[in-house]
C-alpha cells in the first residue's frame, strides 16, 4: 500500500510540475519581417536621398512630430534628448559644407518589421564613406531604428555610429 501511495505522491508531484502548454492564435500571435515593400523603398529613398544631399527628400520621409536621437539612449522621462527631423538635418546640412561631393553608400541591409498589433519598426545598416574637402577619407556604418506609423511616415529614428571619422570633418 506504501508504494502505491508513493507512486501516486510521485506522478502527482511530476503531473504538478509538468509545463503547461497555452494555445494561441498563431496568426495574431506572430509579426512579419520584410526587405521589400513601400516602407523598406522609404527607408532606401531616404538613405540615397541623405548621402545627395536632398534635404527636401528626407524631411518628407518623416512625420511632423517626428524626433532624432544620435547616439544615445530615448528616455520617456527627458524629452531634451530628442532633435526635430528639421533641427537635425541643419547640422547635416553644416557638416555636408565640409564633404567634397556626396557621400558613397557601401553595403546596406534594410528591413520592416510588423508586430501583431500593427506596430512597425525598420532597421537600416549602411556603411557610408566621404572625401573631406581637405582631402581625407571617412567612413561610419550605421545602425539605425526606425518607428513607422500607419500612414508610412517615420516618428523616430535611432541612429547608433561610431563618431571618430565624423568628429573629424572640421578639422
Amino acid at each position: 500500500m506504501k508504494k502505491i501511495v508513493l507512486l501516486f505522491v510521485t506522478a502527482t508531484t511530476m503531473f504538478a510540475c509538468a509545463p503547461t502548454e497555452v494555445k494561441t492564435d498563431s496568426a495574431a500571435a506572430t509579426g512579419t519581417v520584410t526587405s521589400t515593400g513601400p516602407d523598406v523603398d522609404m527607408l532606401k529613398r531616404g538613405t540615397t536621398a541623405f548621402a545627395n544631399g536632398d534635404w527636401a527628400t528626407v524631411a518628407s520621409n518623416y512625420a511632423d512630430t517626428a524626433k532624432s536621437y544620435h547616439n544615445i539612449w530615448p528616455s520617456n522621462t527627458d524629452t531634451t534628448v530628442g532633435v526635430k527631423i528639421p533641427v537635425i538635418i541643419e547640422v547635416f546640412k553644416k557638416q555636408r559644407e565640409f564633404i567634397d561631393g556626396n557621400l558613397t553608400i557601401g553595403g546596406t541591409i534594410y528591413e520592416v518589421v510588423t508586430m501583431p498589433d500593427g506596430n512597425k519598426y525598420g532597421h537600416s545598416w549602411v556603411e557610408m564613406s566621404w572625401k573631406s574637402k581637405k582631402g581625407v577619407a571617412g567612413k561610419v556604418v550605421v545602425f539605425n531604428s526606425f518607428g513607422i506609423n500607419k500612414d508610412g511616415k517615420i516618428t523616430y529614428e535611432w541612429p547608433i555610429y561610431d563618431t571618430k571619422d565624423v568628429a573629424t570633418l572640421g578639422q
